[in-house]
């Protein structure tokens, strides 16, 4: 995943990863689901009718940075899709035409938000029509993250008013190559990330220098590797990382 949209080593490890861990990923995304619901509460947030209608808010919001062809948010979809409300895939404008064409080839995983509406009257014109009906249900009878496709430059943010949203969940792999890209990472990461917000992220050692990490903490960040026990063979004993990252303040 990265730069012109290709499949780099540190993504693959990734998707590899989240396939061979699912009860794990589904055990953790439940996890900060139910911190959601906590903080809800405690707070006493009003519930608006897009919530009480089976809204975004019914499951967690995860976003995924520097994604290059939407892969790995397809790959966590397939595997907590039940789990997630709202998921939004974010590169620069250049990937954006790849990154939705992966979301619309993947209808059953996922809801590609631009499509609701369509998709809502198409569905229902053809089940009046007896076509395509069992295919129709069957897709409707799983839930699917609303999903967005859309530009973000790292570290730049519009209006506080129309870009104060906190992700619970963020991912991203092969995001931090280049020293110049640190420091608006991490703004990206405080900026979208409550004080449970969790990060899977994943780098190339070689390239990621010792900044990046110093960085997090700075910033009131906490991360762990994943032992290499727990990563497919091919990515024992290599350069590659996948960090757990917590906002802990």
């Amino acid at each position: 995943i990265g730069i012109g949209g290709g499949l780099w080593s540190t993504g693959k490890a990734m998707a590899i990863y989240m396939i061979e861990h699912q009860s794990l990923i589904r055990k953790n995304v439940q996890n900060l689901q139910q911190y959601q619901d906590a903080c809800t509460c405690t707070c006493q947030k009003e519930t608006s009718q897009e919530e009480m209608d089976g809204g975004v808010d019914n499951g967690i919001k995860t976003l995924e940075l520097g994604s290059g062809n939407g892969l790995l948010s397809i790959c966590l979809a397939a595997v907590a899709q039940d789990l997630i409300g709202k998921l939004v895939v974010t590169d620069l404008e250049d990937h954006l035409e790849l990154m939705e064409k992966t979301v619309r080839a993947n209808p059953h995983i996922v809801n590609l938000d631009a499509d609701n509406d369509d998709n809502t009257h198409e569905e229902n014109q053809g089940e009046e029509k007896g076509s395509s009906k069992s295919s129709t249900n069957s897709i409707n009878s799983r839930r699917r993250p609303r999903t967005l496709v859309k530009e973000h430059r790292w570290g730049e943010f519009e209006t506080e008013e129309k870009d104060d949203e906190k992700f619970d969940f963020i991912i991203g792999s092969d995001v931090a190559y280049r020293d110049y890209l640190h420091e608006p990472l991490v703004r990206t990461l405080v900026h979208y990330s409550h004080p449970g917000t969790i990060a899977l992220i994943g780098v190339t050692m070689i390239d990621t220098k010792p900044k990046f990490f110093h960085l997090l903490k700075e910033n009131g960040f906490s991360y762990q590797r994943i032992p290499d026990e727990q990563m497919s063979p091919e990515f024992r004993g290599t350069t590659f990382g996948l960090f757990v990252i917590q906002r802990v303040h």
